[in-house]
């Protein structure tokens, strides 16, 4: 099952040290049931496997001994893109993103990089076709050698 959007809120307002009601209601919860829908959220298969991918994220994120911590307010990853192919190919590489996400951009980044079989223009396909007829025994003939110029 795919990791949905209240869930995933849920586990980001865990990430960011919220309580269990806090990140329920976070999460868009209705008050009244907070406390159980966090419950319930917090022994989810998906939150538990988006809370440890969010934690070896942030443990790789942590600087090595001698770099200065980003502040928490500085967005590493925030670049911008003036193709969408390299804005794709980068959702598609990086690691902070859920696994779903990542296949969305995937499969949106196939068409610019490969072509359907059959997806070709009939300008295309008779050119195909022409250069397949154009081999073998229908091959073009080789020019005269140029001593046979000479003796005319």
């Amino acid at each position: 099952m795919a990791l949905t959007e209240q869930q995933r809120k849920y586990a980001e307002a865990r990430m960011s040290g919220a309580s269990i009601k806090e990140s329920a209601l976070a999460a868009g919860c209705p008050a009244k049931s907070a406390s159980q829908a966090g419950s319930r959220l917090e022994k989810h298969p998906n939150v538990l496997a988006h809370l440890a991918r969010l934690k070896h994220v942030e443990s790789e994120a942590t600087p090595a001994a001698g770099r200065d911590a980003l502040p928490p307010e500085v967005e590493f990853d925030g670049e911008f893109f003036e193709d969408p192919k390299e804005m794709l190919r980068h959702a598609m590489n990086n690691k902070r993103l859920d696994p779903k996400t990542r296949i969305q951009a995937a499969v949106a980044l196939l068409p610019f990089e490969h072509q359907k079989r059959g997806e070709s223009g009939k300008k295309e396909q008779q050119t195909t076709a022409a250069e397949s007829v154009a081999t073998g025994r229908f091959a073009q003939a080789a020019p005269p050698s140029r001593q046979l110029k000479l003796v005319n």
